[in-house]
């Protein structure tokens, strides 16, 4: 039994939906959408690889091809994401100096220290 026209129609369908994927990271409203779409391209090429490989007869030296491009797929989504993440997060605020309130070294005197106000005590009538 020939599976290979199957094999060919099954490589064509794949190229089809990397087609519909690529109007995803194009058109993407967000950087995200534009990440994801990158990744599902990436899964589907490593599918197809192992797909030619299959057509041609040499299975073996496609899957060491499908596993580096899976991988470097992988790392590259991840890296991409780390990026996104550090961006997005905000900057720090500067530390103010014009906030700082002094305070009472030992070179001021008793008399010197600023008055501190002392808690209003409330007495309860009966």
């Amino acid at each position: 039994m020939n599976l290979e026209p199957f094999f060919i129609a099954m490589a064509v369908g794949i190229l089809f939906l990397m087609l519909c994927n690529i109007y995803r990271v194009v058109a993407g409203p967000t950087v995200i959408d534009r990440m994801l779409g990158m990744n599902v391209i990436g899964t589907k090429t490593t599918v197809l690889i192992v797909l030619v490989g299959v057509i041609d007869g040499r299975v073996e030296m496609f899957i060491d091809i499908t596993l580096a491009y899976a991988l470097l797929n992988f790392i590259t989504t991840i890296a991409a994401a780390r990026f996104y993440q550090r961006l997005a997060q905000p900057a720090p605020p500067e530390p103010r100096e014009s906030l700082a309130v002094p305070s009472a070294g030992p070179d001021l005197e008793e008399g010197d220290a600023p008055a501190v106000a002392s808690p209003s005590v409330r007495k309860e009538t009966p």
